[in-house]
């Protein structure tokens, strides 16, 4: 490949998980999260979306902060920070002995701040909209080989709408998400979806969620073509399995594990995230 793009299940635009969702903060409380992200990949769907060897192995590591504040009863602030992002290439050992030395690049990691407004939060039904601003602070062409990246190194802007169910008295609620995702230097627009459903159990919430990503095809690749198109039309649909656990009312850790069951240009192995959230 001319460049590594890494392309990860557990990206910026699917962290809404145990948090947000349809529903709004009011003003003056909050959900604060502290997060490991890793995965380890030695398969990738490729352009037409057939499932191929990596080698040597590709690894990414990302430790991020991730909030919501109320600004008011009907707005809500949103951040993800990774504040340390790590890729690696590893060394490969070929069959006559010899040894290809291995690449790795730490950095910040994109981040995105997002603003979403309440248009209905009364009832067991409720509606949001969202903005959200990805700020390009990755290392778009890391290492000693400049193939390696910790961010794409474009500004993007994605619209989303949220609806949210609650099924109280039931211990259990629905989300589902639509998005357009504005993508600049040259790389395809974005439709992006997701469902999400969850269920309490006493201290445990087990969630379930899927997540795709559609492209447009209407990627300028003149711009990026000396870095080839491995960044541009990136298709996946992934399914992710996440444990919440309270350990006190207003805190706890979560579990989550994603797989993409197909894709297009996007690492194929399991992503693993660890986390600890408190809210106010």
């Amino acid at each position: 490949m001319k460049k590594i793009i890494l392309v990860f299940l557990l990206s910026a635009f699917s962290i809404v998980s145990f948090a947000g969702g349809g529903w709004n903060k009011k003003k003056g409380t909050g959900y604060f999260k502290l997060s490991q992200y890793a995965i380890i990949a030695d398969q990738y769907f490729n352009p037409e979306g057939r499932l191929t060897e990596v080698s040597p192995r590709i690894s990414f590591y990302n430790t991020a902060f991730y909030g919501e504040y109320g600004l008011t009863d009907r707005i809500t602030s949103e951040l993800y920070f990774p504040f340390f992002s790590r890729s690696v290439l590893n060394s490969l050992k070929r069959r006559n002995g010899e040894v290809v030395e291995g690449d790795r690049v730490s950095s910040l990691g994109d981040t995105n701040v997002s603003f979403k407004y309440g248009i209905d939060q009364e009832g067991s039904t409720v509606v949001s909209v969202k903005l959200t601003l990805g700020i390009p602070l990755g290392n778009a062409s890391g290492g000693e080989t400049g193939t390696l990246q910790t961010g794409d190194g474009e500004f993007n802007q994605m619209i989303s709408i949220d609806v949210g169910h609650s099924f109280y008295p039931a211990p259990f609620y629905a989300n589902a998400s639509v998005g357009l995702n504005n993508r600049t230097k040259g790389f395809s627009e974005e439709f992006r979806y997701s469902i999400e459903a969850g269920l309490t159990l006493k201290k445990f919430v087990l969630i379930g969620r899927i997540t795709s990503v559609h492209s447009f095809f209407n990627a300028d690749t003149s711009d990026n073509a000396s870095q080839g198109v491995f960044g541009n039309n990136i298709e996946y649909m992934s399914l992710m399995p996440e444990l919440v656990y309270k350990i006190k009312e207003n805190c706890g850790i979560t579990a989550a594990v994603g797989t993409a069951f197909s894709g297009k240009q996007v690492l194929a192995n399991p992503s693993y995230e660890l986390g600890f959230f408190f809210e106010l």
